[in-house]
């Protein structure tokens, strides 16, 4: 805007204002020039500002040195031929070295023998054993301590990839992740992971298996972004990761008390300990999802289940819904049947934006744009809240009182419709709709029983007023 004197994007959204060299690179960079970082100091610091605040997002270089100073960790626990598909991925992808960790498998055999097929062909292929189980963050930092230990043997290892076993990596997979650690304030970088049978990217025809590959919470999306609560890409799955070592370290890696959640715990403390987390799409690694409805339901009754052991480690950060003073009043107002009451709100607070966008000078415009996309963003929270994670509410309400049916049935019907009608799956609205739902009640009753279990009801209420305001 204003002749590229003022920048507006991110996530949250901000307003930069842009010097004449400063607006004449963004320019540069949206006609597709490429700019270096290292073509001067102050462009450095603009690139950083804007890639931290979400405006633009870094692409590495090809061509590196695929697996230079990379070490791989696989957990695994009864999943043999799983392991050995992973395997056999990972070792076509790179000549890293891999440290398999048996996490107390009731056939120890058959993985000692899978693990034996690679370390007789050449590969560095090595295997540690749990006698008992300890979960996938006790199983990945055995593998840690084991890269600890290469050091003397492989050259130093400046990175840990973990890559589970029921994961398939592409043959290019490192290229677009590892280029991003030339930032060093980068700590963490990750692919995207999709749902396939393979790595080729078949995929059954079951109803299952078609609402994975379209709704998998693995698969965060095609866009890039930085990785950071409350953001658009809050976390990522530890599926498949890369950490810089020294950061790892630093955080004290995974928190070995948490059997689910336990990638997002780790995510969040890098960034609360200054490290920068990128989600890289153009790196694909294709993960085998759940067989059976009962498996697939239970597994993410876990995921929700883990929400009241996240907001004790992060407070408020997995709260049902997050807006400001301004959101809450509009959507008590709208909801409780004064529209009226809601404009004037609405047209209050997009005069009070307008004034401090005074420096713009389509700041009404801009002002109005920002207030109905905040307002309107936050009723759409309060639409999914009544499915996920608020859905035994939403059920109690409609049995005890029928004619609120006339608006908790559209906020229940509205996520599951406009997400077919976007993406239009492989799935009838009828299916899709009712595995929708199913996934989200699945998901509700996890975040109750964990919050009861706890006693805390941070995940399930209402957060960001204070930020929302200082951001705004």
């Amino acid at each position: 805007m204003d002749g590229g004197h003022a920048l507006l994007g991110g996530d949250p959204v901000r307003l930069f204002r842009m010097t004449t060299a400063g607006a004449e690179l963004v320019r540069s960079w949206s006609a597709g020039v490429v700019v270096d970082s290292s073509t001067g100091p102050h462009v450095a610091v603009l690139i950083n500002r804007l890639a931290a605040s979400g405006v633009l997002h870094p692409e590495a270089d090809s061509g590196s040195d695929q697996g230079a100073g990379l070490a791989v960790v696989v957990p695994v626990r009864d999943r043999p031929e799983s392991l050995r598909r992973c395997l056999s991925a990972l070792v076509a992808a790179s000549a890293v070295p891999i440290v398999v960790v048996d996490d107390g498998s009731s056939d120890a055999a058959s993985h000692r023998s899978v693990v034996a097929e690679f370390a007789d062909a050449g590969q560095a292929v090595s295997l540690i054993r749990h006698d008992v189980p300890g979960g996938p963050a006790s199983a990945r930092m055995s593998g840690a301590g084991a890269v600890a230990a290469m050091d003397s043997t492989h050259g130093p290892v400046e990175f840990i990839a973990f890559v589970d076993s029921d994961v398939e990596v592409e043959s290019d997979w490192l290229d677009p992740l590892l280029g991003l650690f030339a930032d060093p304030r980068v700590g963490l970088v990750a692919p995207r992971v999709r749902h396939g049978a393979d790595v080729s990217g078949s995929r059954g025809e079951s109803t299952l298996d078609r609402f994975e590959s379209a709704r998998s919470p693995l698969d965060l999306g095609s866009k890039p972004a930085p990785i950071a609560p409350n953001s658009r890409v809050s976390y990522v799955p530890a599926a498949a990761i890369i950490v810089r070592r020294s950061a790892f370290v630093v955080v004290n890696g995974f928190d070995t008390s948490l059997t689910v959640g336990e990638d997002v715990d780790l995510v969040w403390r890098l960034v609360d300990a200054g490290w920068r987390c990128q989600y890289e799409p153009r790196s694909e690694v294709r993960h085998r999802g759940r067989s059976t409805p009962n498996a697939l339901l239970s597994r993410r009754m876990q995921y929700g289940e883990s929400a009241a052991a996240l907001d004790e480690r992060h407070r408020g950060v997995l709260a049902a819904v997050n807006g400001s003073r301004w959101s809450v009043a509009v959507a008590v107002a709208v909801l409780s049947g004064h529209p009226v009451v809601a404009g004037t709100l609405a047209a209050s607070s997009a005069a009070r934006l307008s004034q401090k966008l005074s420096a713009l000078s389509d700041r009404h415009r801009v002002a109005v744009r920002l207030v109905a996309a905040g307002h309107l963003g936050f009723l759409r929270q309060l639409a999914r809240a009544a499915v996920r994670p608020w859905f035994p509410l939403t059920i109690a309400v409609l049995c005890a009182r029928p004619r609120n049916a006339r608006w908790l049935l559209p906020a229940v019907l509205w996520a599951p419709l406009s997400a077919w009608w976007r993406d239009r799956p492989a799935l009838d609205p009828m299916r899709w709709t009712a595995w929708w739902l199913a996934d989200d009640l699945a998901y509700s009753v996890g975040v109750w029983r964990g919050c009861l279990r706890r006693r805390r009801m941070g995940p399930l209420g209402v957060s960001g007023w204070r930020d929302r305001e200082r951001q705004n």
